[in-house]
């Protein structure tokens, strides 16, 4: 199956006849066969001439897309961790508010990449990694592009200006 998030149902429908001499087989583990698909939801339902299969689309996205993986860490202004417990298990996050991509864009067009991940305390790849996202974002798209220069950067405007633009998203 396709590791992909299923938007509808699928479902077919086919017009069949026993194969010669597999009738008596068929009729002997037909239910077993539509019990153990029913159990993972996916109804099969076989009548004299037609077979039909059934795949609701929520079961399946709940199967493949189980939430698994690392959680991303959102970052702070601050650069800070915390740590928690939560159910025996130890979660670290950076603190305080969180660090937008309107708080990150000054700081890309007025210093250098090392100088900004010294001072986010985060590591290297990770920077790299957001800052692709960033400049690949519909955020960075909708920006003129005589907003995204040093001088206007370091001007007391651009802040209010980066915020009021939509789809700001924590870096």
């Amino acid at each position: 199956m396709p590791k992909v998030k299923l938007t509808e149902s699928p479902f077919i429908k086919y017009t069949v006849q026993d194969a010669p001499g597999f009738e008596k087989f068929n009729e002997k583990f037909l239910p077993v066969v539509i019990e153990a698909l029913n159990s993972i939801h996916i109804n099969l339902s076989v009548t004299e001439n037609e077979l039909s299969l059934f795949i609701p689309a929520s079961y399946y996205n709940e199967y493949h897309k189980r939430n698994a993986g690392r959680r991303r860490k959102i970052m702070s202004k601050t650069g800070e961790y915390e740590t928690f417990e939560l159910n025996g298990h130890t979660k670290t996050f950076y603190s305080g508010e969180k660090l937008m991509y309107s708080d990150v864009l000054p700081l890309i067009l007025t210093k250098g990449d090392a100088e900004i991940i010294r001072e986010l305390k985060i590591p290297r790849a990770t920077y790299y990694r957001h800052k692709k996202q960033l400049l690949e974002s519909r955020y960075y798209q909708s920006i003129d592009k005589e907003h995204l220069t040093k001088e206007f950067a370091l001007s007391p405007e651009s802040a209010e200006y980066y915020k009021s633009l939509p789809s700001d998203f924590s870096f």
